[in-house]
């Protein structure tokens, strides 16, 4: 007799690929990663091979079967979630052409800069969303067109790194709304590729996989993938969609109110939408969600927890240390230092430019600045510095969303960020926003796996498949005094900004 229906979610960022399996009440019953290599065969080039993404597909959907002893009847539905804006081209036979080029790659810049001199950058703002830049999928279509012309006539169809995955579970060729959008080739609105678009840009439309709702069952596990990785022949495979708004679904941020805030190396926000609202200004990208009949907003800033892990690698040895004698987290030793601070530093402000100022404050020559140093800082005023530099930019992004329409009751955040209650507090005072935290670690194989329990029918909608699976860990009420502060310092922080940011032009 069958424990339970299970779902599976199976993640495939930049650098690993985790499979985890799910009760459809959300409890995360077993999971496996696989790590795969970034190549580089010229300075900022940045390339995957596919095949590499499916054998960690393959040794995760296996181990993580194994590990929580699930037969594969027990099984009901499965999807996948992905890094964004990768371009595989795809022959005859499943033949890969090329190496995937993905979203890190920097090589298409002349690409981009002959887009920007033949389209009308507010008429592809207007259609896809999304600004004419180096990261969508257009250039990279284009450099292969231009440098690898066989491989461009070869090409039976484009895939994302997703829809490799699916494609090599299922053998169909398509896209979901979301990864689409990804593209700068897709319009949000008709939900269809912009025949405009790609033909002044040469791009055969028959290249394209087929876009579908994220939702929706695309195929089912082929003969050939069940022998490969013990799923069930005939295993209904849901279309899934791009991680970020995977992550923003796991989280179960739904309402057009809120915004999901994933964290890490840097930090991206998500903030569904019930209608498609480009930025013609180009700040914030729009692009389809993976809900049905729904979009977002969603703009990224660099170096987050990347800053806090530079500076713990840089001035951290003192930490290090202690955390290896005691077997403590460096991170919390380092936290602990900035609480016995007060809010403000003392002074000492922080501006996270370690690799550039992501959209909307676009600057690839903006560099990390301490601004006010002292005698009287210690370390623990350079680490609340850094917390409170992060979280001024949560600031900038609301008052941003609020300008277009958005006003943001409360925000939701997942990562390595929110393993630390000082500074998830420290975020809710901030802002003067409530801070919830998912119980779910892994969210965007969550909202993956959410979308084959919705697909599959397990579930009756968005909403009930959030309301049985989501919980919450904490919730963060913002302090009232410390809040007033904060505007204060904010002002001053921006106002600082101003003079500090041209002396980028030096770089």
């Amino acid at each position: 007799m069958s424990k339970a229906p299970y779902i599976v979610g199976v993640d495939l960022g930049t650098s690993s690929c985790k499979t985890v399996v799910f009760t459809l009440d959300g409890r995360r019953v077993a999971s496996a990663s696989r790590e795969y290599p970034i190549i580089q065969p010229e300075p900022r080039w940045a390339e995957q091979n596919p095949l590499e993404w499916w054998r960690a597909a393959v040794e995760t959907i296996l181990e993580s079967l194994k590990k929580g002893g699930i037969k594969s009847e027990e099984i009901v539905g499965l999807a996948v979630d992905s890094q964004r804006e990768v371009v595989v081209p795809i022959g005859d036979d499943e033949e890969v052409l090329y190496n995937g080029i993905i979203w890190l790659d920097g090589r298409t810049g002349p690409q981009t800069e002959r887009m920007r001199r033949i389209l009308d950058q507010q008429e592809v703002l207007r259609v896809t969303g999304v600004g004419i830049n180096p990261v969508f999928s257009a250039s990279k279509i284009l450099w292969l067109k231009e440098n690898h012309p066989s491989v461009f006539s070869k090409t039976k169809v484009f895939l994302s790194a997703k829809d490799f995955i699916i494609y090599k579970l299922t053998g169909e060729k398509v896209i979901d709304y979301s990864m689409a959008s990804r593209t700068m080739l897709f319009d949000i609105r008709r939900k269809k590729w912009s025949d405009e678009i790609c033909s002044v840009l040469g791009i055969p439309l028959d290249k394209l996989p087929i876009p579908l709702e994220s939702s929706i069952v695309v195929g089912e596990v082929s003969s050939k993938a069940s022998d490969e990785t013990s799923l069930p022949r005939g295993l209904p495979v849901v279309n899934g969609g791009g991680d970020r708004p995977c992550e923003c679904l796991g989280a179960g941020t739904i309402r057009e109110r809120d915004v999901n805030v994933g964290t890490g190396t840097g930090s991206a926000f998500e903030a569904p939408l019930s209608e498609p609202r480009p930025d013609l200004k180009g700040r914030i990208n729009c692009c389809c969600h993976v809900m049905p009949d729904m979009w977002e907003y969603e703009a990224a800033i660099s170096t987050t927890g990347g800053a806090l892990r530079w500076f713990k690698d840089v001035f951290g040895e003192k930490e290090r240390a202690e955390a290896e004698r005691t077997g403590r987290d460096p991170y919390d030793l380092l936290l602990k230092t900035a609480s016995e601070t007060s809010p403000g530093a003392d002074g000492l402000m922080f501006y996270p430019y370690l690799a550039g100022a992501f959209p909307p404050r676009v600057d690839g020559r903006a560099r990390g600045v301490f601004f006010g140093i002292s005698l009287f800082h210690s370390k623990g005023h350079f680490v609340r510095a850094m917390l409170e530099g992060v979280a001024y930019h949560y600031i900038f992004m609301l008052k941003l969303l609020e300008e277009l329409g958005l006003h943001i009751v409360e925000i939701s955040m997942v990562g390595g960020e929110t393993r630390s209650d000082f500074w998830n507090q420290l975020k809710a005072d901030v802002t003067g926003r409530r801070i919830r935290i998912p119980e779910v670690e892994d969210a965007a194989a969550m909202g993956a796996a959410l979308l084959a329990g919705i697909g599959t029918g397990q579930y009756g909608s968005v909403k009930k498949a959030v309301e049985s699976a989501v919980k919450t860990r904490k919730i963060y009420v913002p302090n009232a005094e410390n809040h007033y502060t904060y505007l204060k310092l904010y002002k001053k922080y921006e106002a600082i900004y101003a003079y500090i940011s041209k002396g980028f032009e030096f770089y």
